[in-house]
């Protein structure tokens, strides 16, 4: 038997969220623990002109991480996430985050980069009307309906560690792999970067500093 492991990356254009998700797709289908692997990505065009989400789906060996939702190992698994059954979110930015809120409940782990994304300027200036939430505000309704939110702003912590931003999604991710490490292998995850990201040693530190992160939050 085996259980169905749900992850969800939501941003905006240029955060990453497509590349994150394809990273995770490839360990998916390298990994051991993993019978099958099936995701896909949505560029949404709305008010804020440039959602970005990703979907990976994992059917996990029932031995490995047990969820309690028995399917057979050789079922095909749809590429959408069902309502509410999330396992793990990687927001990547906050607002976009929220509006995923259907797909959070008390089984979801929220890792969230508190870096905000203000909306594009493409509605001749009438969005500066328009008023970002408080991250405050974001996380306390987080709260309200994950088991877990760690939220922090991996961008500060990339430049501060990095002196540049663009590895706050391999820190992110080495959150991730952490608080499921009976779903993420480290040295397999550090095998998958490296073939995969550009900077691949740089961004092996920034998952290597995320995974210690978990332990002292």
């Amino acid at each position: 038997m085996a259980d169905i492991f749900n992850i969800l990356i939501t941003g905006v254009g240029g955060q990453g969220a497509v590349l994150l998700g394809n990273l995770l797709r490839t360990y998916g289908l390298t990994s051991p623990l993993i019978k099958n692997v099936v995701g896909t990505e949505t560029r949404g065009v709305s008010q804020r002109e440039g959602s970005v989400s990703a979907t990976t789906r994992y059917l996990i060996d029932s031995k490995i991480y047990s969820l309690d939702q028995k399917y057979e190992a050789d079922e095909l698994i749809s590429a959408l996430i069902p309502l509410n059954d999330a396992h793990l979110v990687l927001g990547l930015e906050p607002l976009e985050t929220i509006r995923n809120l259907k797909y959070i409940s008390e089984q979801t782990v929220v890792i969230l980069n508190t870096h905000q994304n203000f909306p594009r300027n493409v509605l001749f200036g009438s969005e500066q009307e328009k008023k970002y939430p408080s991250v405050a505000y974001i996380i306390d309704l987080l709260d309200q309906f994950a088991r877990r939110v760690i939220a922090m702003n991996f961008n500060t912590l990339s430049q501060t560690q990095f002196d540049n931003s663009i590895y706050a999604n391999s820190i992110i991710l080495g959150v991730g792999a952490q608080e499921f490490r009976n779903v993420f292998l480290k040295k397999e995850m550090g095998q998958i970067i490296r073939g995969n990201l550009k900077n691949a040693e740089t961004n092996i530190k920034a998952f290597e500093l995320g995974y210690k992160l978990i332990s002292n939050y």
